[in-house]
């Protein structure tokens, strides 16, 4: 069970769920064609305690944590109706919190307990014919008249305002200033002077919007929501919340628009084959698959800091940002897997695609977010939060931050580490494309080899968190060759021998290696077999008590220089990949020769082409069964894969840390760049898209040290991290305009060394053949003891 959710959540999921495909799916045709869900349903659902999920129990509230809040959002997305969703999201999460945390006790009286029961449709009108975002400058007055605000001007594209009850408007109210400020007043919309026209839109067809005027509309006094003045910084304080509620439900209806999707290319037949076995479609929907499993992973990261009443109007802008443009992507190529079929109204596709199209709009446009999350990451701006009425009702925050005071006392003093004893030196290391042993001695001296292994061979065994930030520390250097380098002993080659060597082989290698006095190095990929371990073609073949090796590895970290080889070796050469070991290759063995390869990039590391000839290799040095060495890989991939992730999220991240300063110095024009709004945006979206993959990674890091095996989610990490990398280094190369291009700037080197994340542990090509092979055939990848299947 995820750690978002306890078996009563669940219990409340499979009541809600048999509730909506019951009442609600078999009438959503009809519901679409009538332009309105009847009240009937909603009062239902109150009824039935599926409303006011976190509101106060004295107001007929259930008084829940907001994990509830995420289910019910998360199943009503899976009706794959935008119209009837977005009908009660406006209710409970966009209109009626705003009189729950700051309206009078009159007021909530009034109107919360019928929000509640369903028997009140409430609305916000916020957007007006010349003001959407822009709330300052808003039109709609409403001036005081003795007892009465005396209302006038316009609202447009208010859903529920046809059939509604109540309005929250955002109105301007003048001080005794005489200044306009903006305020909210809840306006019943029977009241006179109100006139409603009905519009027709493009999708959300189960849902009725409206442009409403205002005519001398009066309203009580006792009607204003707050303070007179305060309206705006509500706002702010409640667009979260808008924002936050739209990404369960629009999760749940992409992975409905996927799931859709590969029924329809197990069923569809063309050339001769379901279209499922068509390699692009397998990888486009890979590719979608990914991105959504990050988004949710994002999301209720973001979902848990509400729920803790933490104010983030950064990630919640992120989240939102990402979402509802990942959300046109995915009903835009499911919609392709349907061909013409999924241009007519009979398939599901065609509403999804529809309905889909007004979250970048809606609640603050994709634009208005870069614009919010570039003011707070460039110029600093900070949103405070309006005071109001704070949750009780929370989960634990375990789990918010993984890491504790000892593990930011450890990254600082890697950090001091890497400053004293790596920086000042990488420039020369790059240029004789090798690291020197004595740094791998002071790696050991410092512990950073030991991190992950028992202190009896000299290890401290401490948790994992030390490891990702050694590997976060590592990436932020700027020189992909020397984290490679220090990675492929201590990652891959000691990884193995301490996960399937015997005592002795450990008391040979891993004391020394955790020292940083043996070098060691990880040999799969061959001139002809790179991913593909049954096409490998070096041979281990027993000769009494020896192997006799031939063959040869190429593109080896460390392959060079390294005191020794992990090899993987065909045992068996008639089983293919199930006939391939894992053996302990010394390097001063007669027949091991190595070629240092010239490289784009990670130059700070030495890089070959190792050839066996007629190796001689005790039967000693085997590493753990025979035959076993493809599920050894496997096994170990996902470690790897999750470190080349994160090592790439990081290195994303000093990327834009670097192209901030330069936009901060560089002026052009007249002014600094980082005032250009094209290059403010560029920056809001890639800042986006690296925490969205930093908190997915960290999560598989948390599963992954509880004990589960990621195959399909570590690839999904890799994939998107080591591509997210790649564009981000582009990007910022670009931002540094003919500076970028120079090496005498960090931009060229990082650039160049991006490019092999999306190659070495598997390339994104690989990684969506897995992905596909888990979602499609629902193939399991086995270790040496237990089968993982999706």
């Amino acid at each position: 069970m995820s750690k978002y959710f306890t078996e009563e959540h669940e219990m409340f999921r499979e009541s809600l769920k048999t509730f909506l495909n019951k009442e609600v799916k078999p009438n959503l045709n009809q519901w679409e064609e009538d332009g309105k869900v009847p009240r009937e349903i909603w009062k239902k659902m109150g009824e039935l305690g599926f409303l006011g999920l976190s509101y106060p129990e004295k107001y007929g509230g259930s008084n829940l944590d907001f994990f509830y809040d995420v289910v019910f959002n998360e199943e009503m997305g899976k009706m794959n109706s935008g119209g009837f969703l977005i009908t009660q999201q406006v209710v409970q999460y966009m209109s009626g919190p705003y009189i729950l945390k700051y309206g009078s006790e009159k007021l909530k009286n009034k109107y919360l307990p019928g929000i509640i029961s369903g028997e009140i449709i409430s609305c916000i009108g916020i957007t007006e014919p010349d003001a959407g975002s822009d709330a300052q400058n808003i039109q709609t007055k409403a001036i005081k008249n003795g007892d009465h605000y005396i209302v006038n001007g316009a609202k447009t594209f208010i859903t529920n305002a046809i059939f509604g009850d109540i309005v929250i408007a955002v109105v301007k109210t003048r001080n005794e200033e005489n200044k306009f400020r903006v305020s909210l007043l809840a306006i019943d919309l029977n009241s006179e002077g109100i006139s409603k026209r009905k519009l027709k839109k493009l999708g959300w067809h189960a849902s009725d919007t409206a442009e409403l005027n205002f005519d001398d509309v009066k309203v009580p006094v006792e009607n204003l929501i707050g303070i007179e003045g305060k309206g705006f910084h509500y706002l702010m304080n409640g667009l979260q919340l808008e924002r936050l509620c739209f990404i369960p439900s629009s999760v749940t209806n992409m992975e409905f628009g996927i799931d859709a999707a590969l029924q329809y290319m197990s069923e569809r037949k063309a050339f001769g084959k379901t279209i499922n076995k068509f390699q692009v479609l397998r990888h486009r929907i890979a590719q979608l698959a990914t991105e959504v499993e990050a988004l949710k992973s994002f999301s209720y990261y973001c979902c848990q800091l509400y729920d803790q009443n933490i104010y983030d109007v950064k990630l919640c802008s992120m989240a939102k940002l990402i979402c509802t443009e990942l959300h046109e992507k995915v009903a835009t190529q499911c919609l392709q897997f349907f061909g013409g079929n999924g241009f007519m109204e009979d398939y599901p596709l065609a509403r999804m695609y529809r309905d889909v199209r007004v979250g970048t709009i809606g609640g603050g446009s994709s634009e208005i977010m870069r614009e919010i999350i570039s003011k707070i990451i460039i110029d600093d701006e900070i949103y405070k939060k309006a005071q109001g009425n704070e949750r009780t009702n929370s989960l634990s925050n375990k789990g918010l931050n993984p890491f504790t005071e000892e593990h930011h006392l450890f990254r600082q003093t890697v950090k001091d580490f890497l400053k004293k004893e790596v920086i000042p030196y990488l420039d020369e290391w790059e240029k004789i494309g090798e690291c020197p042993r004595e740094i791998y001695q002071k790696f050991g001296e410092m512990g950073l080899f030991g991190l992950t292994f028992d202190e009896k061979y000299g290890g401290t065994k401490v948790d994992i968190w030390h490891s990702v930030i050694l590997h976060e520390e590592l990436a932020s250097i700027n020189s992909g060759g020397f984290a490679a380098a220090m990675g492929a002993h201590f990652f891959l080659a000691m990884v193995h021998i301490n996960g399937e060597g015997n005592e002795a082989q450990k008391e040979k290698y891993l004391i020394p290696g955790i020292k940083g006095d043996l070098i060691g190095c990880m040999a799969v990929t061959e001139p002809f077999g790179g991913s593909d371990v049954k096409a490998m073609r070096t041979t281990a073949i027993k000769e009494g008590d020896h192997y006799i090796i031939n063959g040869s590895k190429t593109f080896i970290t460390n392959g060079v220089n390294s005191d020794y080889i992990v090899a993987a070796c065909k045992t068996d050469p008639s089983k293919g990949a199930q006939g391939v070991s894992m053996i302990i290759i010394e390097r001063n063995r007669k027949g091991v020769s190595a070629t240092k390869l010239d490289k784009l990039g990670w130059k700070a590391s030495d890089t070959g082409e190792i050839a066996f000839d007629n190796v001689k290799v005790p039967k000693e040095n085997l590493l753990g069964i025979e035959n076993m060495g493809f599920y050894y890989i496997m096994e170990h991939f996902v470690s790897e894969r999750l470190s080349m992730a994160i090592g790439s999220v990081a290195a994303a991240q000093n990327a834009i840390d670097l192209t901030l300063k330069y936009m901060n110095e560089r002026e052009a024009f007249g002014r600094k760049i980082n005032k250009f709004q094209v290059l403010r945006h560029r920056i809001a979206q890639m800042s986006a898209e690296v925490e969205m993959n930093r908190i997915f990674i960290y999560d598989l890091y948390e599963r992954f040290s509880n004990g589960d095996y990621l195959v399909k989610e570590a690839s999904m990490a890799k994939l998107l991290a080591t591509k997210l990398s790649d564009k981000v280094t582009f990007d910022c190369l670009q931002m540094f305009g003919g500076y970028g291009y120079m090496e005498d700037y960090p931009l060229a080197r990082m650039w160049r060394d991006s490019r092999l994340g999306q190659i070495g542990g598997g390339t994104s090509e690989i990684l969506c053949e897995i992905i596909a092979k888990m979602m499609i055939e629902g193939k399991g990848y086995k270790t040496e003891s237990t089968k993982y299947k999706v």
